[in-house]
């Protein structure tokens, strides 16, 4: 079959790293969005909020790629954007990326000994798709969404210092790394470990029966 050549517009290491090199058919590019993400917002609920920054970022995907060349000899056949946000314990409140150690810290006492959601919400783009919905110029989109329940041991504030000062928690919603060494401490209840990695799983699905 032919290789579909497939952007990543995130500055996430830790989705390429997911992608990168799991199917064959795929030739990978990532390059991170140019325009700024949109904030978090405490009167909507995580799930909504998750679909809504998805959303944004897919129109800025398809604009900016827009904004290129559509006839360039590197577009795309497929746009991948995505996000991921951590709710609270007990729910209605997004944690985003922690700004300093501070507030990592307090992220992850409110994480500690509990369980939360993690929503991740991915939208494909497509320009060959009728099905999707349209966007920009001849790209289309879906997004799915998703979440899974991550339990958080009680740490100790040795193993807290320790995630803090390691500063595993930068660019991390909720200011943990699952993947990294909050993996000790962490465990997936309910759903799939992509998900909690950045993907939606409904969405990987659906992009592996495209490619």
């Amino acid at each position: 079959g032919e290789i579909v050549r497939v952007l990543l517009a995130s500055a996430s290491e830790r989705r390429f790293d997911w992608l990168n090199g799991r199917y064959e058919s795929i030739e990978l590019i990532c390059k991170p969005l140019l325009s700024k993400e949109k904030n978090i917002e405490n009167d909507v609920n995580v799930e909504q909020q998750s679909l809504d920054i998805c959303f944004t970022k897919a129109e800025s995907a398809a604009l900016e790629w827009i904004l290129r060349d559509s006839e360039a000899i590197d577009s795309p056949d497929l746009i991948i954007v995505s996000d991921t946000l951590v709710e609270a314990p007990g729910g209605k409140i997004a944690l985003g990326k922690p700004k300093d150690k501070m507030e990592a810290a307090s992220m992850l006492l409110r994480l500690s000994g509990k369980r939360h959601r993690v929503w991740s919400s991915t939208a494909i783009l497509t320009r060959n798709n009728n099905q999707y919905q349209k966007l920009h110029s001849n790209w289309r989109y879906k997004i799915w969404t998703d979440y899974a329940v991550v339990e958080f041991d009680n740490l100790s504030e040795e193993n807290l210092s320790s995630l803090v000062e390691n500063n595993s928690w930068v660019g991390k919603a909720g200011g943990y790394d699952f993947a990294g060494e909050a993996g000790e401490y962490t465990k997936i209840i309910e759903g799939d470990e992509v998900t909690v990695l950045g993907f939606s799983k409904q969405a990987i699905d659906e992009f592996e029966a495209i490619i």
